[in-house]
């Protein structure tokens, strides 16, 4: 607590007088267990002046971790709403330091003019524009995203706006979410981006990739089995999500149906009533139904072959997850609605037995890798490391005061490595070099 000495002889105090006044929030929602127990920990500072005492409107709170205490003034215009805000900080230091913290909340009288994640300005200022689009999600061309952290988790969330103001109301709706609710229910809730890579081979690593959209809202997605030469492509995911989304991409593929599967144990009903040409399964599972080569094309029954994917948060996460040991490694972005692309014959069936479909993949690869004229980028070539490594950040939404902290450097240089990469890649926005680096 702040104390202010008197600037002339005390007088008897008066009532206690509320010195700021704040815009209104989102009303809040009652507190759950955890979020309960920090209220009794919530103060409100206060100075006295001419005699009187003037109470500070909002809350505050004291931390202590690992032999350092720091007091933080909340945001929220109630208790409930500031010992959300409060347990999000604790939280964010346990998991991923003081500095993050102090980056994400910072002191209300900061030189820095920043603003905290609990409120909605500080959304704004990280609002982007994705590269890839997913059709299946109906998003618009200029319609904007933000990356979300919490807890050492983070996701891309598509805002389906392209008004920033509404964008970035969405946005601190899904944060609120996710410190309230916690990452699993809220990604029920909202559509996340998502990068799925399908494991064709193991050594060499052979994987393509594309962009997903989570689909929350829609039931499953349908597509008429009239046609008998349809390919029944059974898709064994426990995330709704996930599993909708894939059932979209397959249904765009030429002469193929999607069948799902939510969990381990329906999958034997579901190949008995399905019997599926293919399955599609999620690597976590693959032990649990019996599949006997994770990470590549094999076959799950006889007679049925499969093929495992992962998802992960972005495409650097997706290649940390490639499993090493590998002779060679090659991964190649497909689009949503041609995910089985890799397996087409000469007259565009599907090939389904694993010696012929492993035999299609690989010709696909080493088409891929012969050169061809103008697909290289010489400005991102000219790029020095710092340059991409700060490129990155931009990629992921961070401010220049944020590189500049995950770097060590000063925010004027990073303004001097933006000024470069701007002339080196011919563009003049931020926005411009961010889809430079996505598309290389």
């Amino acid at each position: 607590m702040s104390k202010h000495r008197p600037s002339a002889k005390p007088k008897k105090a008066g009532p206690v007088k509320s010195k700021t006044t704040r815009k209104p929030k989102i009303a809040p929602e009652p507190p759950d267990a955890s979020t309960a127990e920090w209220m009794p920990r919530l103060f409100r500072n206060s100075y006295t002046r001419t005699g009187q005492r003037f109470e500070v409107e909002g809350w505050a709170i004291k931390i202590q971790h690992q032999g350092r205490r720091r007091t933080f003034s909340l945001c929220g215009d109630t208790k409930e709403e500031s010992a959300i805000e409060a347990r999000a900080i604790h939280e964010t230091i346990l998991a991923e330091g003081w500095e993050a913290a102090l980056r994400s909340f910072p002191p209300r009288n900061s030189s820095e003019n920043r603003h905290s994640k609990a409120e909605v300005a500080y959304w704004l200022q990280r609002l982007l524009r994705r590269r890839y689009r997913f059709p299946g999600s109906g998003e618009g061309e200029s319609d904007l995203a933000v990356r979300i952290d919490h807890g050492g988790v983070g996701y891309y969330f598509p805002l389906g706006n392209k008004d920033s103001e509404l964008a970035a109301t969405k946005a601190h709706e899904i944060y609120r979410s996710v410190l309230r609710h916690g990452w699993e229910k809220t990604n029920r809730t909202f559509s996340r981006e998502l990068i799925v890579g399908f494991e064709w081979c193991a050594n060499p690593i052979l994987w393509t990739y594309t962009t997903v959209h989570t689909l929350v809202d829609p039931p499953e997605p349908t597509k008429p089995e009239a046609a008998s030469a349809s390919k029944r492509i059974l898709i064994l995911e426990t995330d709704d999500g996930i599993r909708r989304a894939l059932a979209w991409c397959i249904n765009q593929q030429k002469d193929c149906v999607a069948v799902c599967c939510d969990s381990v144990a329906s999958f034997d009903i579901a190949m008995e009533r399905h019997q599926p040409h293919l399955v599609l399964l999620n690597r976590s599972l693959s032990e649990r139904v019996g599949y006997p080569s994770p990470g590549e094309f094999a076959q799950v029954r006889p007679g049925v072959p499969a093929l495992t994917f992962s998802a992960a948060p972005d495409g650097d996460q997706m290649f940390v997850s490639t499993p090493g040991g590998a002779v060679g490694y090659l991964l190649r972005r497909v689009d949503p609605s041609n995910l089985l692309n890799p397996m087409l014959n000469l007259a565009g069936q599907i090939e389904t037995t694993p010696e012929d479909a492993l035999a299609r993949v690989k010709s696909f690869f080493q088409k891929l890798l012969r050169p061809k004229a103008g697909q290289e980028d010489p400005g991102l070539a000219r790029l020095t490391r710092r340059e991409l490594e700060v490129l990155t950040l931009l990629s992921k939404g961070c401010v220049d005061k944020e590189i500049a902290q995950a770097l060590g450097i000063s925010a004027w240089t990073v303004h001097g490595h933006i000024k470069n990469i701007f002339e080196r890649l011919h563009v003049r926005t931020r926005t411009e070099a961010v889809v430079r680096f996505l598309e290389k």
